[in-house]
């Protein structure tokens, strides 16, 4: 007992007001955070729910979206590809009469879809659904009608994307001011924001409807829709007299040089040619360039194109095909038919290969190409890369198991080398329209198609190796040398179609006559143009040619001749001015290129 006395007494230590403090203020603290985490996410819910909470049915939801999906798929869909065909007609073989029923029913598809599919959503999350829509439809009117500027022809030209940085930006922030205004008007009335939809919607498609009763009555039916050049008899020949002509598009001597300055001795292939090294085109596009070179006609630009089309081959009573046709020949052109002849009516007497079978839409194709189309036109400029291409392309791709002549070489060069014979007793005419050196750049130096661009050299060299592969088997089968061929282009480089003449431009020209094989090529300063080509045809049939002006070799070196060039040039995409020009000399040196006179176009082409 003594000793547990002894002991030190146990002590017990108050606790510290802190700790005090502490025991009170964790539990208290654990409380709140539950109560905040709790109110956060009943807040949370009421804010989700707030956002897709909506007061109206689906039947009135749907009856907004319905108004708004009509006009976008009326708009991007159908009047959009409808509106594109109708101003392409030049460039497109089908007309809008043919793509009308499958566009409609596109944009039918789209629109019964969207309108159905939107009312779905519900609350804010539906409303600025509409709104973003709403922007685009707005932006993308805007776009394709007024903010486009030059942007010019889809004639495969390379467009220089990164020059045009500065205009996309300020055509972003543009789309940007047009979709923050829908946001706006819905933030400060909601009544007028849906008015809005309605109306804004239904004005548009009102707008467009007028203009595209307008495009149908412009491209009224016609007995000549269809008519098209087929690729019959391409590869036959007759076993007494053929005379060739091979147009080359775009084939721009300074692209010769180009040539020659990698390879010197490509060109002496040419068995018995020459090269006039002076020669120009007498027109800057292949409409009219094409038509002039068996025609002569000067009336482009002063009368309507299918007027012009008509007179064209009655020239002063002139027809050089005609006069071809009368002296037993068979005459088949391969081309483009609204390149040479329009709507195919003044020619089908006389060319053997024109017809009017109606060929199936390859609707799939067709479709895909169309909406692209529409897509370039009515997207933001920054976008428009994504959506580039060929309206060659796309003429191209129209018809399946189509028989119609397409302006691609490499399609036909197996045929050339391998089906080339002789199946005509009757002299045989032949005009070939190639692609040439004309962008965008897809044949290698072989003459066979490049997935990968190539280069303006290599095209041009792959075209004319199409030509040595023919030439050579045609001397298999001993018909060369009784061949009269001729080889050019519509036109050279037009550098800027919304520019007068840069530089000077003179194009390729070689010809060789019949009755000719086993000598080198040889060279030319006369001043040729492509107004001597129906002379120079008619001569080596051996026919009557002097109302038709001087044939090529006909023209001596030292002759002062005065040669006449028409440019003209475009505004907005479309051609207003027209330059003449004397060139007087040498057509290599720009000095000697002098402007006759300026006038504005009446009836353009493009």
């Amino acid at each position: 007992m003594a000793k547990m006395l002894n002991k030190e007494p146990i002590q017990v230590k108050a606790p510290s007001v802190e700790e005090q403090d502490a025991a009170v203020i964790e539990p208290l603290e654990s409380v709140s955070q539950d109560l905040t985490e709790e109110n956060h996410v009943r807040h949370s819910h009421k804010k989700r729910k707030s956002i897709w909470k909506d007061h109206r049915s689906y039947k009135k939801r749907f009856l907004l979206s319905a108004c708004l999906w009509f006009a976008v798929a009326f708009t991007f869909l159908f009047f959009g590809p409808i509106e594109i065909t109708a101003g392409s007609g030049d460039s497109v073989p089908f007309t809008i009469w043919q793509i009308t029923p499958f566009m409609a029913g596109v944009a039918m598809i789209v629109f019964i879809a969207g309108a159905l599919l939107l009312p779905l959503l519900r609350g804010r999350v539906f409303n600025y659904t509409l709104c973003v829509l709403v922007a685009g439809l707005i932006g993308g009117y805007i776009q394709g009608n007024f903010l486009n500027g030059q942007l010019g022809a889809l004639t495969g030209d390379a467009i220089d994307w990164p020059g045009q940085t500065k205009k996309m930006l300020l055509n972003v922030l543009i789309w940007l001011c047009i979709l923050f205004v829908p946001f706006v008007i819905h933030f400060l009335s909601r009544k007028v924001w849906r008015r809005m939809v309605v109306f804004l919607s239904a004005g548009l498609v009102a707008m467009q409807s007028v203009a595209l009763v307008t495009l149908y009555v412009s491209a009224a039916r016609s007995e000549t829709d269809g008519w098209f050049l087929s690729e019959d008899s391409m590869y036959t020949y007759s076993n007494k007299k053929n005379t060739l002509l091979f147009l080359l598009d775009r084939l721009d001597y300074d692209y010769l040089e180009q040539v020659m300055e990698t390879d010197s001795d490509f060109f002496d292939r040419l068995d018995g040619f020459t090269s006039y090294t002076n020669a120009i085109s007498e027109y800057a596009r292949t409409m009219p360039a094409a038509n002039f070179m068996l025609t002569g006609s000067e009336e482009a630009f002063m009368i309507p194109r299918k007027e012009f089309f008509i007179k064209s081959w009655e020239n002063e009573g002139r027809n050089v095909l005609r006069a071809m046709h009368n002296a037993g020949y068979e005459v088949s052109i391969y081309s483009d038919i609204k390149h040479m002849f329009g709507d195919g009516a003044s020619a089908k007497e006389y060319v053997s290969n024109i017809t009017t079978a109606h060929d199936k839409l390859n609707k799939p194709a067709l479709y895909k190409n169309l909406v692209t189309l529409s897509a370039y036109r009515y997207t933001p400029l920054a976008m428009k890369p994504f959506f580039w291409c060929y309206t060659d392309d796309v003429a191209n791709n129209a018809f399946i198991e189509s028989k119609r002549y397409e302006i691609d070489e490499a399609k036909y060069a197996a045929g050339f080398r391998e089906k080339t014979s002789i199946a005509n007793e009757v002299g045989c005419f032949k005009f070939y329209h190639f692609m040439g050196p004309h962008a965008p750049y897809t044949l290698r130096e072989d003459g066979t198609k490049s997935q990968e661009p190539t280069s303006v050299i290599a095209q041009t060299k792959g075209s004319f190796q199409i030509l040595f592969d023919l030439f050579d088997r045609m001397k298999e089968l001993g018909i060369y040398e009784d061949t009269a061929i001729l080889i050019t282009a519509d036109h050279g480089d037009p550098v800027y179609d919304s520019e007068p003449v840069q530089k000077a431009t003179r194009i390729g020209l070689f010809y060789k006559p019949s009755g000719v094989q086993g000598t080198p090529l040889v060279r030319s300063k006369a001043p040729v143009s492509l107004k001597n080509i129906p002379a120079t045809l008619l001569k080596s049939m051996d026919l009557d040619y002097e109302v038709y002006g001087r044939p090529l070799d006909e023209i001596g070196e030292q002759e002062a001749i005065k040669r006449t060039f028409y440019k003209s040039v475009t505004h907005n995409g479309r051609e207003k001015e027209l330059y003449v020009y004397e060139i007087n000399g040498n057509a290599a040196e720009f000095d000697h290129w002098v402007i006759k006179e300026k006038r504005e176009i009446e009836y353009p082409f493009y």
